[in-house]
């Protein structure tokens, strides 16, 4: 990231208390930061810079404990982490190394507002972009008008293109004199590969140049690598540098990073959740398009990056089914699809068929920090990459915990945060906000929630009713601990929960075990539980229960939700809880 200017120090003029104080304050840390600031000499590559060395402590997490008595605790710690940030006053440049992008941007503008006395909230730090799109329909250059400067010569000297993948890759290098566009017609044909490319990954330009007011003629060599490398960041001439990046904004080619106002982000709140839950991190434009979402824009935000383009498609036709070749229709913004034999499947928009991958971790911190108003207390704490606590709400006089959960969809999804929820029974029942609506209604002691269920149609900040989610609670409460009776309920063809008086609830995935204990709890209400294992299988995937459940399910279930019978070959639902003497011996979640 750049500043407008450069401001002139060294280590020794930098406040570390109170730089530290302040990013403890922008991050929230719960506890304090320290920060070491150290003087980098010059070298023959790099200017003089300063160096910043941020220790802070991480999101809260946890580890299982085996205590002498034999009964298993939980040890909660905070990991230790770390950002470095090197300033460089005379190319005006901020570097930031860290785990998260939140920690990235809330350290650089620390430090911008403290020890350079750059206001962030009036004049935000720029983070620079590439988009080298714009050369699959022309690898010529115009010649922009510059402030202070007469650009003369402009040319694309080399182009690199990935083929499918970032393995493959074609090359084209031409002399300072020569039109690489004329060469690639001439060589590689009109309609070349250069057009169809599924991504740039390095260009070369050559400018030639001279100062108003100054005959001399000059030459500046831009070479951009990707979407986020280019040689000018290295440029020991202010000067250059500015003029190198000047030209690339008029080409079309630079775009600076600009944070979504959070307005902006609650009025998208909803599609931004909706993108969150989806499995694969690519996402096409005819997606982001049918979402109302401004791929330009998120892209700014840091929320996506471009990938590339389709060059193969599904088409959903009776006549042309199947998969579809990508190629150029002539016609500026389409693009031509072709299916099997040569038959022409039409036209479609050519932003459709662009592919970008979600910023995960920019993504979940800021669909996570629009939820962060409606909590009491906070308590960020990433449990599973789909499955964060984010503090807590009082209700009823109570603190009641929330958590957001992620593509509940997935069975193998919902399996594993079930069991890791049931071992965190110790919480009590809490509300677990679901990005998606399909799922259980219940993980673990905690009822699930879908956050499209419960978006407030007020004014304020708070995105998601309180009143919703508090008749929630209250309605969903008993049956989270339990219930009355003993029952199943599905919440899909897929997906359902068992509730036993007295024990969590159990999420149940998959038609087999479903069926299996919706048999168990039959014969329980019967009055004979014992259920051979033949009629308890009869018409299953399976032989015996334990196969419809994975190992460590499997063991997490055994003797707390079902069990043998009285007689060999029987199984039987377990509705008595465990006497405390057993629990006691159990797998006990117990702060320590």
């Amino acid at each position: 990231m750049e500043l407008e200017k450069a401001v002139n120090l060294n280590s020794g003029s930098i406040d570390e208390a109170a730089l530290a104080a302040k990013i403890t304050s922008v991050l929230q840390l719960k506890t304090a930061c320290t920060v070491k600031a150290l003087d980098l000499p010059a070298t023959a590559a790099h200017p003089a810079s300063i160096m910043l060395i941020v220790r802070h402590g991480g999101p809260l997490s946890s580890v299982h404990d085996h205590r002498d008595d034999g009964r298993r605790g939980t040890i909660y710690y905070r990991p230790p982490n770390e950002a470095t940030l090197i300033y460089t006053p005379a190319i005006r440049q901020i570097e930031v190394c860290a785990d998260s992008p939140v920690v990235r941007q809330g350290v650089a503008g620390s430090f911008a507002d403290e020890a350079l006395g750059h206001d962030v909230s009036q004049k935000p730090l720029t983070w620079k972009r590439y988009n080298l799109s714009r050369f699959r329909s022309s690898l010529r250059l115009d010649l922009p008008r510059i402030s202070g400067y007469e650009i003369t010569d402009a040319r694309v000297l080399e182009a690199e293109i990935r083929l499918g993948s970032w393995s493959r890759k074609l090359l084209l290098k031409v002399a300072a004199d020569d039109d690489i566009e004329e060469v690639a017609d001439r060589y590689l044909k009109p309609n070349n590969i250069f057009r169809r490319a599924d991504g740039f990954s390095r260009v070369g330009i050559a400018v030639t140049y001279n100062r108003i007011g100054d005959g001399k003629v000059r030459t500046l060599n831009i070479t951009i690598s990707g979407s986020k490398s280019c040689n000018l960041q290295s440029n020991k001439d202010p000067d250059e540098r500015n003029l190198g990046f000047a030209l690339l904004d008029a080409w079309g080619i630079l775009s600076a990073f600009k944070q979504i106002e959070p307005t902006d982000l609650r009025g998208i709140f909803p599609q931004l959740v909706m993108l969150h839950d989806r499995t694969e991190d690519d996402v096409s434009g005819e997606y982001l398009r049918e979402l109302g979402l401004d791929p330009d824009r998120m892209i700014q935000g840091g929320l996506l990056d471009r990938r590339g383009r389709q060059d193969i498609v599904l088409i959903d036709d009776d006549d042309l089914g199947g998969e579809a070749e990508v190629k150029p229709s002539g016609i500026e913004g389409m693009s031509r699809v072709v299916g099997a034999f040569g038959k022409d499947g039409g036209l479609r928009p050519t932003s459709d068929l662009e592919m970008y991958e979600i910023n995960r971790e920019w993504l979940h911190e800021t669909v996570v920090g629009l939820l962060k108003p409606m909590l009491n207390k906070l308590a960020a704490q990433v449990l599973d990459a789909d499955l964060s606590m984010l503090g807590s709400m009082r209700i009823d006089g109570a603190d009641v915990p929330i958590y957001f959960a992620r593509r509940l969809h997935d069975l193998k999804t919902i399996s594993r945060l079930d069991q890791l929820m049931r071992a965190r029974n110790a919480a009590g029942v809490g509300i677990v906000l679901s990005a998606g609506t399909d799922g259980p209604g219940y993980l673990g002691p905690n009822l699930v929630v879908p956050v499209s269920g419960c978006m407030s149609t007020g004014a304020d900040d708070l995105l998601l009713s309180r009143d919703a989610l508090e008749l929630a609670y209250r309605t969903n409460r008993s049956l989270a601990r339990g219930g009355a009776t003993p029952q199943v309920l599905r919440s899909g063809t897929q997906s359902a929960t068992l509730h036993i008086p007295g024990k969590t609830s159990l999420a149940l995935t998959g038609a087999d075990q479903i069926t299996i204990f919706e048999r168990l709890v039959a014969a329980e209400k019967a009055g004979s539980p014992d259920v051979h294992v033949k009629p308890l299988m009869d018409g299953l995937g399976s032989r015996s229960p334990q196969q419809a459940f994975r190992p460590k399910t499997w063991d997490s279930i055994r003797d707390v939700y079902i069990g043998a019978g009285t007689k060999r070959g029987y199984w039987r639902l377990l509705v008595k809880a465990q006497p405390a003497e057993d629990v006691a011996e159990a797998s006990v979640e117990e702060p320590v």
